[in-house]
Parts: structure tokens; C-alpha cells; sequence
């Protein structure tokens, strides 16, 4: 058609071909089988550059003793478990990991995903990154597709097929996502590309088969892979299973008496709404937001209400049975970041004092809310029976922490503040340290007509340059976008973390938020739990020590953190105290068990 014809996606004989991973056949050049250390580390970074994959996804795809690791003649390295299919990649041995397609139709909703027309597909399909122009925009425009930061690895969809066709890494910020002009997501691998090949051909549903050269919609989501370290001597090729429910419609609900799903397989939800696997956190998100106006902020003098109030005591409780909400697992990582992006749709509105965010305003008629309601119609029946048990225990005890993200200036960026009149040791929320960035660029009249901003020796020395003497040859841009300035000052500016517990009051510790840290282990002929990070919520160790050789009647020894540069402390109890530990912590502060990492 002619609207497909006319987007903007690159041609495949230019550079978009040249940097493809999988374009041609590849050798490898040597292999070997990752130590349980390596493997170890390897789970651990895809743990948190993939937070929907738990430690059992994990522990699946990739068992100890089995995981090699192959290096190919283009400096790509696979991640693969015996001789089955590779799980990930390493696009240039740098360290940036990928999953595999085959792992991405097994976990559709791992990472982010930008969703094209199915025509669109060839393009890609033929070599092609993929443009701006040729992404669909949700209906609630593009806070939809949630936070976007350049290099983040996103896949691709079409529209109503739920397998990923290819993977890659988004090549623009958020700024520049909201234009729609210019190429967006490099594409690292492909379906049909080589690296498809040497992974068995597989075809994950029939939309990826009736036609040769673009995808097609096709709701199936009955692909079964081997499971890892089966006996299979070599990749297979997955036979297609159309499901017969398929052809009455995707939500025609399983009748009583029918035989129950194989092991591994996705249940259906009860209600009519959907499995319990087949949410991802920017849905649940979503629906657990919009459920907190629908059923349980019914009354306006509700509001204002504080940003962890509404997450912890009203968003939770209305997630779907079996599910788990976790913001910091969404692309959006933050509530603030999250309600940031209704406010900018007009949704909601807030009012932010001293780092804590209010919320002040809900437009329920406003158009977000109409859409929310029309997605998950059904997901809101079938959650509703749940829900009534849960929200009255949820609402009740203490508000749990609240935890802001500020920055202070380093010795970069002290001039820009001291020019504006801030002080250089203060700390600011991000907005504030954004804005004083764009009153400076104002003031010293760096704004140019395009809205690009000139680069003046001050500004290069303070968001550009290191310290110290440069390159005989180096130069420097004479001008650059805003985006890229923000960029450059978030880079220069020292995060640090503001946590206020209830009855404690607000802590101030540098770096991003730190989870309170549980370890179970032995010590000789004893169970011990070892617990750290305390002091980041503002808690006494030794009061908290007494408290609990009481409570629990158990022996505690504390001890000195090691290292010069610390004042913490370590607790140890007698047993594995983790479950009365985090009930402690819920009751006496407020601070829930997602604030806690139990090994």
C-alpha cells in the first residue's frame, strides 16, 4: 500500500548491511565450556539487564556444567547449553548481550519491543535498520513505549503476532524518539539470517511461514523448544502447532474436563483474563494503575497522595492472581519516571516537594484512561474476585519508604551552578538540574534558531573535556543538541539516593538505591543470616541487633564492614532468619520484601 511504501527504512546495500552480525555464514573459531565463576558473573549481568528473567528462567536456559561459549571470525561470541541452539550473543565481545531469537520466542516479553506493520517486515527481513517513521505509536502517542535511552536493546514485533522477528539496539534517546524522524533501532539479528540458520531453522508459528518475504499476523503461541541440556544431538527444527482453540478466537476460554496443559506450558488465567506469564511489567503496570483510580482511589478526597503510597498500598494490591508488580523490572525502572509520563499525557497531575512526589489530580474521562479500560477489559473481570481479599490487609500498617534520586554537582559542573546562583554542594532532583542547564544555555545566549545550542569553551570544558592535557589532534563540536547536553551533565553529576522510612526520616547516601542485602549460609555446624545496607535506610544496627535477639531469641554479632572507606556495619543471627527478618522490617518500618535480596 501506498503508506507503506512510503517509510523511511534504510536501504539494505548501505551501511545497515555492512554492520549486520549474521548477513553472511560465520566460523567459529574456538569454543569452551564457561566455569561455574563465569557462569556465575554471565547469569548475574543478564539478571540485570534482563530483570523479567528470574533465577529459574535462568538456571533453564543456561544449567551449570553444560553453558560453552563459542567465538566466531567476527568477534561475535555465543552463549549456547551443550549443542542446542545459542541462548545469547555478544554482538562484538564487548560485553553487550543479546538474547537469541530462539530464546526471545520462549520469553516474548523479556525486554522492550518496537511493533511494525506486517509489510513493513520485508524491509527488515531484507537487511534493513529499522526507522522511526516505520514504528506504530500506541494509541496514548509515544510514552507508550515507554523510557528510551540510546544502545538499549529492544526487539521487534508485528502487529498481532507475539514472537519478536528480529533484535538490535535502539541508536536515538527518548527526545529524539518523540520526532519519528531518522533511523532508530539498529538490527543485530534477524530472522532468516545466518545465525537463525546455525540455530535450526526453527519456526515459531505459521505467520512466519505463509509467506516468503515479510511476517504475517498469527496469534499462536503454542511453540515448545526442547528444554535445556535434553538429549537432542543437534538443533532441531520445531514443529508449528496451531492450536485448535486458535480458530475460535484467541479468547475462547479451555472447557471443564479437557486435558491440562503439558509441564512448562502457559495456564489460562481464570475469569477469562490473561496467564499470569503472559504479562509484562509495562502492562501490569498499566493495569495495576489504572485498577487503583478504577476500584480503590474511588473518592477525590484521596488524593493528594504520595507517589510509594500509591504504588505500594493501592497499585500492588490490584495485580493480577500469580502475578508480581515490580516497577524497577519495567522500561520505565522508576514510579516517579512512570507517573512522569501520564502527567506529559495529561492524565494525571503532580506536585513534587523536597524530592517526594504527590499526586494531586486524576482525569478519569482523559482518553489514557478510556484506552487502559478497553485493553484490559477482561483482565479486570477476572481480577476483580482476587482483589477484594488482598486491598483491605494491603491498606493497612505503615507507608513504606520513599525513595528519590538527586544529583550534585561534581567538579566539572560546579561553574554552571555557581553561574545560576545554586550552590554546588546542594542536591538537585533531575528536572531542576535540567533546567538549570537550559537557563545557562539562555543566558549566555548558546540557543541557536534550530534549537541546537552552541557550544561555548565553558560549556565544552564543563560537559566535554576531561581534566588534565588533551590530544595533539582532538577537536570538538561547535554545536549539539539539548538531549545531548542533558546526557553529557547526567554523566557529570554524582547520583545519590534520598530514603525516608517511616518513623526514621529521610537518609541521604551517594549512588543509585541499594536493596538491603540477606544472605543464608553456614557457619561450621550453623545456619547464619547475614544482612547489610541497613544504614541506607537510615536504621541503627545495634538497636536493630537488640531488638531482635528479643524478638527472635537468637544470638546476633555485628561486625565492621571491611574496607577504609566505610562506616557500615554487618548483622549476623543465628538460623536462616530471612522470612521473620523481612516481617520485622514490614511491621516495624514499612519496608516491604521487594526492598530486600535474599541469597
Amino acid at each position: 500500500s501506498s503508506q507503506h511504501s512510503a517509510l523511511n527504512l534504510e536501504n539494505p546495500t548501505r551501511s545497515g548491511q555492512r554492520r549486520r552480525m549474521y548477513k553472511k555464514p560465520f566460523v567459529v573459531q574456538n569454543q569452551n565450556l564457561l566455569s561455574k565463576k563465569d557462569l556465575k558473573t554471565f547469569k548475574t549481568q543478564l539478571g540485570e539487564q534482563f530483570p523479567s528473567l528470574d533465577e529459574k528462567s535462568l538456571d533453564q536456559l543456561l544449567p551449570e556444567g553444560q553453558v560453552k561459549v563459542q567465538k566466531l571470525d567476527s568477534r561475535c561470541l555465543l552463549y549456547s547449553c551443550g549443542d542446542e541452539a545459542p541462548c545469547f550473543f555478544d554482538a562484538e565481545g564487548r560485553g553487550e548481550l543479546y538474547p537469541s531469537l530462539t530464546t526471545l520466542w520462549q520469553f516474548p516479553n523479556m525486554m522492550p519491543e518496537l511493533t511494525i506493520h506486517a509489510p513493513v517486515s520485508k524491509f527488515v527481513l531484507n537487511g534493513a535498520d529499522l526507522m522511526l517513521p516505520g514504528v506504530i505509536v500506541p494509541a496514548n502517542g509515544i510514552v507508550g513505549l515507554g523510557s528510551v535511552t540510546k544502545g538499549q536493546a529492544r526487539c521487534i514485533k508485528i502487529e498481532g503476532n507475539p514472537y519478536p522477528i528480529a533484535v538490535g539496539k535502539m541508536l536515538v534517546n527518548q527526545t529524539t524518539m518523540e520526532k519519528l524522524k531518522g533511523k532508530g533501532l539498529e538490527v543485530l539479528h534477524v530472522y532468516k539470517d545466518t545465525l537463525w540458520v546455525h540455530s535450526g531453522k526453527i519456526v515459531p508459528n505459521a505467520g512466519f511461514s505463509e509467506m516468503e518475504d515479510e511476517i504475517t499476523p498469527c496469534s499462536d503461541q503454542s511453540l515448545k523448544l526442547p528444554a535445556a541440556g535434553g538429549a537432542s544431538a543437534g538443533p532441531a527444527v520445531a514443529e508449528v502447532e496451531v492450536a485448535a482453540a486458535d480458530a475460535a478466537g484467541p479468547a475462547t476460554p479451555v472447557a471443564s474436563g479437557e486435558a491440562a496443559p503439558a509441564a512448562g506450558a502457559t495456564a489460562v488465567a481464570a475469569g477469562g483474563g490473561r496467564a499470569a506469564d503472559d504479562w509484562s511489567q509495562d502492562d501490569l503496570l498499566d493495569f495495576c494503575f489504572m485498577q487503583a483510580f478504577k476500584v480503590s482511589l474511588t473518592d477525590a478526597k484521596a488524593l493528594p497522595i504520595e507517589a510509594s503510597e500509591l504504588y505500594e498500598k493501592h497499585m500492588k494490591p490490584q495485580r493480577p492472581e500469580g502475578t508480581t508488580l515490580d516497577v524497577k523490572k519495567s522500561s520505565h525502572k522508576q514510579i516517579g519516571k512512570y507517573l512522569n509520563v501520564m502527567r506529559k499525557a495529561k492524565a494525571i497531575d503532580f506536585n513534587e516537594k523536597k524530592g517526594v512526589i504527590y499526586v494531586t489530580t486524576v482525569d478519569l474521562k482523559h482518553r489514557v484512561f478510556g484506552q487502559l479500560v478497553e485493553k484490559f477489559a477482561s483482565d479486570a473481570v477476572a481480577t476483580a474476585a482476587s482483589v477484594a481479599s488482598v486491598a483491605p490487609a494491603a491498606a493497612a500498617g505503615l507507608a513504606p519508604p520513599t525513595i528519590s534520586a538527586v544529583w550534585k554537582p561534581t567538579h566539572y559542573t560546579e561553574p554552571l551552578f555557581k553561574v545560576m546562583g545554586k550552590g554546588k554542594s546542594d542536591l538537585y532532583t533531575w528536572d531542576q538540574a535540567s533546567s538549570t542547564l537550559k537557563a545557562y544555555c539562555e543566558k549566555e545566549s548558546l540557543v541557536l534558531e534550530d534549537g541546537k545550542v552552541k557550544l561555548s569553551e565553558d560549556l565544552l570544558t564543563m560537559l566535554f573535556k576531561a581534566a588534565g592535557a588533551q590530544k595533539k589532534d582532538q577537536t570538538w563540536p561547535e554545536e549539539a543538541e539539548f538531549a545531548e547536553l542533558e546526557a553529557k551533565l547526567e554523566e557529570r553529576m554524582q547520583e545519590h539516593t534520598i530514603v525516608d522510612v517511616a518513623g526514621v526520616g529521610p537518609t541521604t547516601r551517594k549512588g543509585p538505591v541499594v536493596n538491603i542485602e540477606v544472605s543464608l549460609s553456614r557457619k561450621g555446624a550453623h545456619n547464619v543470616t547475614r544482612i547489610c545496607n541497613l544504614e541506607a535506610y537510615g536504621l541503627d544496627v545495634q538497636s536493630i541487633g537488640d531488638e531482635l535477639k528479643k524478638k527472635l531469641n537468637c544470638t546476633v554479632h555485628i561486625e565492621d564492614m571491611p574496607g577504609k572507606n566505610t562506616k557500615d556495619q554487618l548483622m549476623q543471627l543465628q538460623g536462616h532468619m530471612d522470612q521473620e527478618l523481612a516481617d520485622f522490617l514490614l511491621s516495624r518500618y514499612g519496608i516491604p520484601k521487594s526492598m530486600l535480596s535474599v541469597k
